[in-house]
Formats: structure tokens, C-alpha cells, sequence
């Protein structure tokens, strides 16, 4: 994903745990194809991001998966290489050079949404996965064992497939279970006008500050733009989404700037920043100090979100499925819940087009997530290789295995999204999951979509605005301000006549 620097992918890699157990697979029926019968091929296969070498204990699954493949595959072997890039645009600018030699490995780490690679260097797999995965009995086709809300993120606008996706990593509050029932709260909110009506009884109850919103360090307040933006911009999609992804894109963003949607001038962008400013009274001016991702020993901010959560100090955090074995391993479990992030109802807004956000802000973003590539990038991709490789990849991704290998890698805080495979029985996570229409994703500065140097200014704003420091009026003038001047530089950038598109 381009915009890698999104809260999904650092929480991912804040996952690994390198005392994790090796575990007992689940015995998976023998596959009776002859595809990866071809003797003398080596697969050359990236290992998933931040995890180490092969011999690493958070590969130990993938490894003794591995292992049986070859054993049961005389004459294939797989060649496990490090991924030591620390994000998608370093990786791909690597993959780039070595295509441009025929020299890609065969199976690369990727991510959904909008990619830098251009055409040709990653394969379109969907012909393989529109057949049975011949290592699951009765499956019609490997497509068939995904959720369905899970294939629009593997699924380019025209129509091809070209990663294979493994779990989702999902967000949503954290709440004190016994706070809540001093506040005479029986039901979690499911919308945004009931959530408020909840800080208020909590305030009510005793809790001056109930929300402890953390902008302190990466996991910064990129996720309300994503909830609030995908909600309220919906209806406005076809004015500025160009590139048609799943997620918009930086080309999306600027032109929203260039065609006056992503305005504080427009009533319905304006609401994201009027809605965030409803939450003030109920937060701590100070969450600058705070963040759910900062480490629990911090001796200086940013300080973690999780203690005064667990010391019983604020009912309500934001986090999600990737903190819950670090609350549990807290001494924390079955004294709190988590509930999706509650939908803008056109109670609140007149701007709601009333569709579920569940899913924009996570997403099956989690460990594995791989691509094939193409004979053009990868001079040892013949025909009989391609198939041995998609045969691989078919091995790992039954239910049975690709459960095991999530469980490991993600040390129980991913859920698989093969419905069928086991999700290692965390908190609620399930409730976290999409369960109807995909919506489209809509990003912004926060995100990076304009480059890191924004990123950076708009989290300037947005905490100076948190923390009172800053009028709405005040934030509104200089985040249009910003806006306009980030649109004309990135296009500048990336060479972009933005004039074509007003």
C-alpha cells in the first residue's frame, strides 16, 4: 500500500513476539494435483514484514509448513529470504531495480490500495483463485474460502487480482466494563449520537476526562479522518475519486483540494473537523503525551494509553485487536470490552449516507500478504514454475494453515479472513469485522497522502486543535491553507497538471 504509513501496518508489526511457540498443525488433506510435481524448482519467497529470519520463532508455523510441503513435493525447494524494509515504498523501489533485471524473487511482499509498481511486474492471480484450492476438500473455488469483504481489497479496478491476503488487524474503543456499569451504561453505543450521550454519563458518573484520545507518537488521529471522511465524503466519491481504488489515493486527494470537496469550504468536509471538536470536552487537553503505541515502560512522553486504562483512571481508550493480548498479558482480561467505532447517523449529520464503517480504518492488512510476479520481472517464472508457486501458496492459504500461521505471527491479535479458520479466540474481535458493503476508504494528510511533510504539519494542527490550544475558526483558515499549498507541491512533485481536473 503506498500509504504504508497508515495505523494498520506499524500495529502489525507491533505484533511480533519473539517468544511465541512453535504449534501443532492441523492435518490438511493431500493435495492429488499434479502441478508442483516438477522436479528442480526453488521458490524464491519474501518472509513477512518485521518478522525475522525463517529460523525466527514467530516463522516457526510457516516454517514446519514448509517443511511438509517439500517433503510431500519431492524436487521443490523454497528459499525463505528477509524483508528488511521497513516500509512499501522501500521495498517496491527495490523490487522496481530488481525487475528491471528479470531478478524479482518469486513471491514478494505487498499490500491492498493504491500501488507505485507499474503494470507487468506482479502477476494476475485470479485465475488460479477463481479454481478450487486443491488442498480443501469441496471448496468451489479458493476465492470461495475468503470473507467477501475481504475480496475488494484484493481486487483492481479492472478487474484483477495480484495479492493474496491473509488477516485483518481491526479497531475500535476499549472500555472498563465495571465503569460503564457505574455510569449505568447497559448497552455499548452503536452510533455516534449515542457515544456522546455516553461520555456524558460517564463525566456524570465521576471520570472528568472519559476518553483518553492519544496523539502522542504514530497512531495519531489519521484514524478519525479515515472514519469520519469515508462516512461523510461517500456521497461526493464520484467528484474526486480518479484512481478508483479501494483506497483513495494521493492523486484523489489533490484533486478533491483542486475541485473544492476536500474544503473547509464544503459543509460535509468541514464536518469531520466539527464532529472531532465535539469529543474535546471529554478528553484530556494533555493526550499529546499519550498514544496506544508507545511502550508501556516509557519513562518520558509519548506514554501508553494502556496504563492509566488499566490502572482504572479512564473508561475509554482507542486501540484494537492488535493491544488485546498486551492488555491481557496485563492481568486486564474479561474486565473490559471493545465495540466498532459507532457510525455517524444522519441523527448527527445530514452528510451520513448511513453505511457501516466497520473495517475502513483496520482492514485485512495483517500478516500473510504476498504477490506473485510476473516472467518479465522474474526470469525464472516459466509457465510449470508459476503453477508450483500458486500450488505454494494454495498449501499455506487453506483455513487450517493459514490460521496457524496468523496465530503465530500475530500472537493472537489478528483474525484470519478465511471465516473458516481458527482465530485464536481473542476478545471480541470478531464483532470488529466488516458485515456489509465495502465502502471506499477515503484518506487524507494525516494519512501521508501528500507526503510526509504534511503529514507531519497536519498533525501539528489537529493536536494544537485537541488540545484547546486552537479555535475551530483559527484550525479551519490555516488547515485550508495547508491543504491547497500540499495539493500544488505534491502535484509539482509528481509531475501532475492538476488544471485538467477542475
Amino acid at each position: 500500500m503506498k500509504n504504508n504509513s497508515r495505523v494498520k501496518r506499524h500495529l502489525a508489526a507491533s505484533t511480533a513476539m519473539a517468544s511465541v511457540a512453535a504449534m501443532t498443525l492441523v492435518p490438511v488433506v493431500a493435495s492429488q494435483s499434479t502441478s508442483a510435481q516438477t522436479s528442480g524448482i526453488t521458490i524464491t519467497a519474501q518472509l513477512p514484514y518485521s518478522q525475522g529470519k525463517i529460523t525466527a520463532p514467530t516463522n516457526s508455523v510457516l516454517r514446519s509448513l514448509t517443511n511438509q510441503y517439500e517433503k510431500d513435493h519431492p524436487g521443490v525447494k523454497v528459499d525463505w529470504v528477509l524483508d528488511a524494509q521497513s516500509n512499501l515504498d522501500q521495498q517496491n523501489a527495490i523490487l522496481l531495480t530488481q525487475a528491471s533485471g528479470g531478478n524479482a524473487d518469486d513471491i514478494v511482499w505487498q499490500q491492498y490500495g493504491p500501488s507505485s509498481l507499474p503494470p507487468g511486474i506482479l502477476l494476475n492471480i485470479r485465475p488460479y483463485l477463481e479454481k478450487p484450492d486443491p488442498y480443501v476438500p469441496g471448496n468451489k473455488s479458493w476465492l470461495s474460502l475468503y470473507s467477501p469483504s475481504v475480496i475488494p481489497y484484493m481486487t483492481s479496478p479492472n478487474g484483477q487480482i495480484q495479492i493474496v491476503l491473509g488477516s485483518s488487524i481491526e479497531t475500535g474503543f476499549m472500555y472498563n466494563k465495571a465503569d460503564f456499569k457505574k455510569a449505568g451504561i447497559t448497552n455499548i453505543p452503536t452510533t455516534w449520537a449515542q457515544f456522546v450521550v455516553d461520555l456524558a454519563k460517564l463525566q456524570a458518573a465521576g471520570f472528568k476526562y472519559p476518553l483518553l484520545f492519544g496523539w502522542g507518537l504514530n497512531d495519531n488521529p489519521s484514524w478519525w479522518e479515515r472514519l469520519a471522511g469515508s462516512e461523510l465524503l461517500q456521497n461526493e466519491l464520484p467528484k474526486f475519486d480518479v484512481d478508483r481504488e479501494v483506497v483513495t489515493s494521493g492523486l484523489d486527494t489533490a484533486v478533491g483540494i483542486e475541485r473544492g470537496v476536500l474544503s473547509m469550504k464544503n459543509s460535509a468536509y468541514a464536518e469531520i473537523w466539527k464532529l472531532l471538536g465535539q469529543l474535546r470536552p471529554f478528553m484530556d487537553p494533555s493526550g499529546s503525551e499519550y498514544d496506544i503505541g508507545a511502550s508501556l515502560n516509557s519513562a518520558s512522553p509519548p506514554f501508553s494509553t494502556l496504563t492509566p486504562f488499566v490502572q482504572g483512571k479512564t473508561p475509554i481508550i482507542w486501540g484494537g485487536s492488535w493491544k488485546e493480548p498486551v492488555l491481557n498479558s496485563l492481568g486486564f482480561a474479561g474486565k473490559y470490552g471493545i465495540f466498532p467505532e459507532p457510525t455517524i447517523t444522519t441523527t448527527t449529520s445530514k452528510y451520513s449516507a448511513n453505511l457501516s464503517t466497520r473495517g475502513v480504518i483496520g482492514g485485512p492488512n495483517g500478516f500473510p500478504e504476498w504477490s506473485v510476479t510476473t516472467a518479465k520481472a522474474d526470469h525464472t517464472m516459466t509457465p510449470a514454475k508459476t503453477k508450483v508457486v500458486m500450488n505454494f501458496l494454495a498449501w499455506l492459504y487453506t483455513p487450517a494453515h493459514l490460521g496457524a500461521i496468523v496465530k503465530n505471527e500475530g500472537d493472537g491479535a489478528l483474525i484470519p479472513v478465511e471465516p473458516a479458520a481458527p482465530t485464536g479466540g481473542s476478545v471480541g474481535m470478531k464483532d470488529l469485522l466488516p458485515t456489509g458493503k465495502v465502502i471506499t476508504v477515503v484518506d487524507g494528510p494525516l494519512e501521508g497522502t501528500l507526503g510526509p511533510s504534511f503529514e507531519t504539519e497536519a498533525m501539528r494542527l489537529v493536536s494544537a486543535y485537541l488540545s484547546d490550544d486552537m479555535s475551530y475558526s483559527s484550525f479551519s483558515s490555516q488547515w485550508q491553507s495547508m491543504l491547497v499549498a500540499a495539493a500544488h507541491q505534491w502535484a509539482a512533485a509528481n509531475h501532475v497538471n492538476l488544471a485538467k481536473y477542475k
